[in-house]
Protein backbone atom coordinates (compact mmCIF):
# COMPACT_ATOMS: atom_id res chain seq x y z
CA UNK A 1 0.00 0.00 0.00
CA UNK A 2 1.38 3.41 -1.03
CA UNK A 3 1.57 5.77 1.95
CA UNK A 4 -0.40 8.98 1.84
CA UNK A 5 1.72 11.95 0.79
CA UNK A 6 2.09 14.64 3.44
CA UNK A 7 1.97 18.33 2.63
CA UNK A 8 4.15 19.04 5.65
CA UNK A 9 7.01 17.23 3.88
CA UNK A 10 6.10 18.51 0.39
CA UNK A 11 5.70 14.91 -0.73
CA UNK A 12 4.73 13.81 -4.24
CA UNK A 13 5.60 10.24 -5.17
CA UNK A 14 7.36 9.69 -8.49
CA UNK A 15 5.49 6.89 -10.29
CA UNK A 16 6.67 7.23 -13.90
CA UNK A 17 9.19 4.44 -14.54
CA UNK A 18 10.39 6.16 -17.72
CA UNK A 19 11.53 9.15 -15.67
CA UNK A 20 13.18 6.84 -13.14
CA UNK A 21 15.12 5.19 -15.98
CA UNK A 22 16.31 8.58 -17.24
CA UNK A 23 17.55 9.49 -13.76
CA UNK A 24 19.49 6.22 -13.56
CA UNK A 25 20.97 6.74 -17.03
CA UNK A 26 22.05 10.29 -16.12
CA UNK A 27 23.64 9.08 -12.88
CA UNK A 28 25.85 6.60 -14.79
CA UNK A 29 26.10 4.30 -11.81
CA UNK A 30 29.26 2.25 -11.52
CA UNK A 31 28.45 -1.02 -9.69
CA UNK A 32 29.66 -0.84 -6.11
CA UNK A 33 29.86 2.95 -5.84
CA UNK A 34 28.09 4.87 -3.11
CA UNK A 35 24.95 6.83 -3.84
CA UNK A 36 23.45 9.15 -1.27
CA UNK A 37 19.73 9.28 -1.99
CA UNK A 38 17.75 12.14 -0.50
CA UNK A 39 14.07 11.53 0.19
CA UNK A 40 13.58 7.90 -0.87
CA UNK A 41 9.87 8.14 -0.09
CA UNK A 42 8.21 4.93 -1.24
CA UNK A 43 11.49 3.50 -2.58
CA UNK A 44 10.76 3.51 -6.31
CA UNK A 45 13.99 5.29 -7.23
CA UNK A 46 15.83 3.47 -4.44
CA UNK A 47 15.01 0.12 -6.01
CA UNK A 48 16.25 1.29 -9.39
CA UNK A 49 19.53 2.43 -7.81
CA UNK A 50 19.95 -0.96 -6.11
CA UNK A 51 19.23 -2.71 -9.41
CA UNK A 52 21.95 -0.58 -11.03
CA UNK A 53 24.47 -1.89 -8.50
CA UNK A 54 24.76 1.16 -6.24
CA UNK A 55 25.53 0.99 -2.53
CA UNK A 56 22.63 3.19 -1.45
CA UNK A 57 22.49 5.30 1.67
CA UNK A 58 18.98 6.73 1.81
CA UNK A 59 18.25 9.73 4.05
CA UNK A 60 14.56 10.26 4.79
CA UNK A 61 13.14 13.06 6.97
CA UNK A 62 9.69 11.50 7.40
CA UNK A 63 10.03 9.06 10.28
CA UNK A 64 6.78 7.28 9.40
CA UNK A 65 8.38 5.98 6.17
CA UNK A 66 11.46 4.49 7.82
CA UNK A 67 10.01 1.14 8.98
CA UNK A 68 8.56 0.28 5.55
CA UNK A 69 11.77 1.29 3.79
CA UNK A 70 13.88 -0.83 6.13
CA UNK A 71 11.53 -3.76 5.73
CA UNK A 72 11.52 -3.46 1.96
CA UNK A 73 15.28 -3.17 1.49
CA UNK A 74 16.63 -4.96 4.58
CA UNK A 75 20.42 -5.02 4.38
CA UNK A 76 20.62 -3.90 0.74
CA UNK A 77 20.10 -0.22 1.61
CA UNK A 78 21.21 1.81 4.61
CA UNK A 79 18.15 3.84 5.60
CA UNK A 80 18.77 6.85 7.83
CA UNK A 81 16.13 8.97 9.52
CA UNK A 82 17.53 12.49 9.32
CA UNK A 83 17.14 15.96 7.88
CA UNK A 84 19.55 16.13 4.95
CA UNK A 85 20.22 19.82 5.63
CA UNK A 86 21.70 19.02 9.05
CA UNK A 87 22.91 15.45 8.48
CA UNK A 88 26.70 15.40 8.89
CA UNK A 89 28.05 12.99 6.32
CA UNK A 90 31.67 13.41 7.41
CA UNK A 91 31.23 12.44 11.07
CA UNK A 92 28.06 10.32 11.17
CA UNK A 93 28.68 6.76 12.25
CA UNK A 94 26.22 5.67 9.57
CA UNK A 95 28.14 7.40 6.79
CA UNK A 96 31.81 6.75 7.63
CA UNK A 97 34.75 7.73 5.42
CA UNK A 98 35.02 4.09 4.30
CA UNK A 99 31.99 4.74 2.11
CA UNK A 100 33.94 7.45 0.35
CA UNK A 101 36.94 5.55 -0.98
CA UNK A 102 35.64 6.68 -4.35
CA UNK A 103 33.56 9.85 -4.92
CA UNK A 104 29.92 9.37 -4.08
CA UNK A 105 26.96 10.61 -6.08
CA UNK A 106 23.84 12.34 -4.81
CA UNK A 107 20.52 11.38 -6.36
CA UNK A 108 17.34 13.05 -5.18
CA UNK A 109 13.67 13.60 -5.81
CA UNK A 110 13.73 16.27 -3.16
CA UNK A 111 11.01 18.36 -1.57
CA UNK A 112 11.02 21.51 -3.65
CA UNK A 113 10.98 23.78 -0.61
CA UNK A 114 14.58 22.80 0.23
CA UNK A 115 16.03 22.79 -3.30
CA UNK A 116 18.23 25.89 -3.04
CA UNK A 117 19.48 24.99 0.44
CA UNK A 118 20.30 21.43 -0.60
CA UNK A 119 22.17 22.52 -3.72
CA UNK A 120 24.07 25.14 -1.79
CA UNK A 121 25.07 22.62 0.86
CA UNK A 122 26.27 19.85 -1.43
CA UNK A 123 28.07 22.16 -3.85
CA UNK A 124 30.29 23.31 -0.99
CA UNK A 125 30.25 20.47 1.58
CA UNK A 126 33.23 18.23 2.26
CA UNK A 127 33.38 15.56 1.08
CA UNK A 128 31.56 16.69 -2.05
CA UNK A 129 29.63 14.37 -4.36
CA UNK A 130 31.14 13.92 -7.80
CA UNK A 131 27.72 14.29 -9.39
CA UNK A 132 24.22 15.31 -8.43
CA UNK A 133 21.12 14.26 -10.33
CA UNK A 134 18.11 15.98 -8.85
CA UNK A 135 14.44 16.55 -9.56
CA UNK A 136 13.50 20.22 -9.26
CA UNK A 137 10.70 22.52 -10.33
CA UNK A 138 11.01 23.25 -14.05
CA UNK A 139 11.32 26.96 -13.31
CA UNK A 140 14.27 26.22 -11.02
CA UNK A 141 15.85 23.96 -13.65
CA UNK A 142 15.61 26.84 -16.14
CA UNK A 143 17.48 29.05 -13.69
CA UNK A 144 20.19 26.45 -12.97
CA UNK A 145 21.11 25.97 -16.65
CA UNK A 146 20.42 29.57 -17.74
CA UNK A 147 22.72 31.61 -19.96
CA UNK A 148 22.90 35.40 -20.40
CA UNK A 149 20.67 37.43 -20.51
CA UNK A 150 18.64 35.19 -18.19
CA UNK A 151 21.14 34.49 -15.42
CA UNK A 152 20.27 34.55 -11.71
CA UNK A 153 22.15 34.17 -8.46
CA UNK A 154 21.27 30.45 -8.52
CA UNK A 155 22.72 30.15 -12.03
CA UNK A 156 25.97 31.76 -10.93
CA UNK A 157 26.26 29.62 -7.81
CA UNK A 158 25.58 26.30 -9.56
CA UNK A 159 27.73 27.02 -12.60
CA UNK A 160 30.67 28.17 -10.48
CA UNK A 161 30.83 24.78 -8.81
CA UNK A 162 29.52 22.43 -11.47
CA UNK A 163 28.83 21.74 -15.11
CA UNK A 164 25.04 21.87 -15.29
CA UNK A 165 22.66 20.38 -17.83
CA UNK A 166 19.01 19.48 -18.08
CA UNK A 167 18.35 15.74 -18.33
CA UNK A 168 14.64 15.80 -19.05
CA UNK A 169 11.46 17.72 -18.41
CA UNK A 170 8.93 15.91 -16.24
CA UNK A 171 5.18 16.55 -16.45
CA UNK A 172 3.11 16.88 -13.31
CA UNK A 173 1.34 13.64 -14.20
CA UNK A 174 4.51 11.67 -13.39
CA UNK A 175 3.71 12.09 -9.68
CA UNK A 176 1.01 11.06 -7.24
CA UNK A 177 -0.60 13.16 -6.01
CA UNK A 178 -0.26 15.35 -9.07
CA UNK A 179 1.52 18.61 -8.14
CA UNK A 180 0.53 22.03 -9.44
CA UNK A 181 3.88 22.55 -11.19
CA UNK A 182 5.91 20.75 -13.82
CA UNK A 183 9.36 19.46 -12.96
CA UNK A 184 12.70 18.68 -14.55
CA UNK A 185 15.72 16.54 -13.82
CA UNK A 186 19.08 18.30 -13.85
CA UNK A 187 22.58 16.90 -13.62
CA UNK A 188 25.41 18.76 -11.95
CA UNK A 189 28.94 17.43 -12.40
CA UNK A 190 31.06 19.04 -9.72
CA UNK A 191 34.30 20.65 -10.80
CA UNK A 192 37.39 21.88 -8.99
CA UNK A 193 36.44 25.40 -7.81
CA UNK A 194 40.13 26.36 -7.73
CA UNK A 195 40.12 26.38 -11.53
CA UNK A 196 38.78 29.93 -11.38
CA UNK A 197 41.87 31.20 -9.56
CA UNK A 198 39.68 32.86 -6.94
CA UNK A 199 37.50 31.77 -4.04
CA UNK A 200 34.06 31.07 -5.56
CA UNK A 201 32.47 32.48 -2.42
CA UNK A 202 33.94 35.88 -3.29
CA UNK A 203 32.27 35.66 -6.68
CA UNK A 204 28.96 34.66 -5.11
CA UNK A 205 29.20 37.53 -2.61
CA UNK A 206 29.66 40.00 -5.46
CA UNK A 207 26.84 38.41 -7.44
CA UNK A 208 24.52 38.73 -4.43
CA UNK A 209 25.12 42.47 -4.49
CA UNK A 210 24.67 42.55 -8.23
CA UNK A 211 21.34 40.76 -8.15
CA UNK A 212 20.03 42.76 -5.18
CA UNK A 213 17.83 44.73 -7.56
CA UNK A 214 17.46 43.10 -10.97
CA UNK A 215 15.92 46.21 -12.52
CA UNK A 216 18.92 48.35 -11.65
CA UNK A 217 21.98 48.52 -13.81
CA UNK A 218 24.87 46.61 -12.31
CA UNK A 219 27.02 49.67 -11.65
CA UNK A 220 24.20 51.03 -9.51
CA UNK A 221 24.02 47.88 -7.40
CA UNK A 222 27.79 47.78 -6.93
CA UNK A 223 28.57 51.47 -6.53
CA UNK A 224 28.77 51.26 -2.73
CA UNK A 225 31.42 48.55 -3.12
CA UNK A 226 33.64 49.88 -5.86
CA UNK A 227 32.19 53.11 -7.21
CA UNK A 228 29.91 53.42 -10.19
CA UNK A 229 32.57 54.59 -12.68
CA UNK A 230 35.00 51.84 -11.73
CA UNK A 231 32.33 49.19 -12.29
CA UNK A 232 31.41 50.72 -15.65
CA UNK A 233 35.03 50.67 -16.77
CA UNK A 234 35.40 47.05 -15.64
CA UNK A 235 32.31 46.04 -17.60
CA UNK A 236 33.58 47.79 -20.72
CA UNK A 237 36.92 45.99 -20.41
CA UNK A 238 34.98 42.72 -20.44
CA UNK A 239 33.27 43.71 -23.68
CA UNK A 240 30.00 44.45 -21.92
CA UNK A 241 27.83 47.52 -21.91
CA UNK A 242 28.51 49.88 -18.97
CA UNK A 243 24.75 49.82 -18.43
CA UNK A 244 24.61 45.99 -18.23
CA UNK A 245 22.39 44.33 -15.64
CA UNK A 246 23.39 41.38 -13.47
CA UNK A 247 21.44 38.83 -15.49
CA UNK A 248 23.47 39.68 -18.60
CA UNK A 249 26.78 38.44 -17.16
CA UNK A 250 28.05 34.90 -17.62
CA UNK A 251 29.84 33.03 -14.83
CA UNK A 252 33.15 33.82 -16.54
CA UNK A 253 32.19 37.52 -16.54
CA UNK A 254 31.44 37.39 -12.82
CA UNK A 255 34.77 35.72 -12.09
CA UNK A 256 36.71 38.31 -14.09
CA UNK A 257 34.73 41.19 -12.57
CA UNK A 258 35.48 39.87 -9.08
CA UNK A 259 39.21 39.72 -9.93
CA UNK A 260 39.09 43.32 -11.18
CA UNK A 261 37.15 44.78 -8.28
CA UNK A 262 39.16 42.80 -5.73
CA UNK A 263 42.29 44.69 -6.73
CA UNK A 264 43.00 47.74 -4.62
Amino acid sequence: MVPRAKKSFSQNWLVDETVVAKIIDAAEIVPGETVLEVGPGTGVLTQALVNAGACVIAVEADGSLIPSLREKFADSVEVIHADILTFNISTSATFPPSHLSTPYKLIANIPYNITSDLLRRFLTIEPKPSRMVVMVQREVANRIVATPPDMSLLSVMCQLYAECRRVTNVPAGAFRPIPKVDSAVVRLDLLDPLRWGIDPEKVIALAKRGFASRRKQLHGNLKSLAGSQRVKHALESLGLSPSARAQELSVENWVKLTHMLDKK
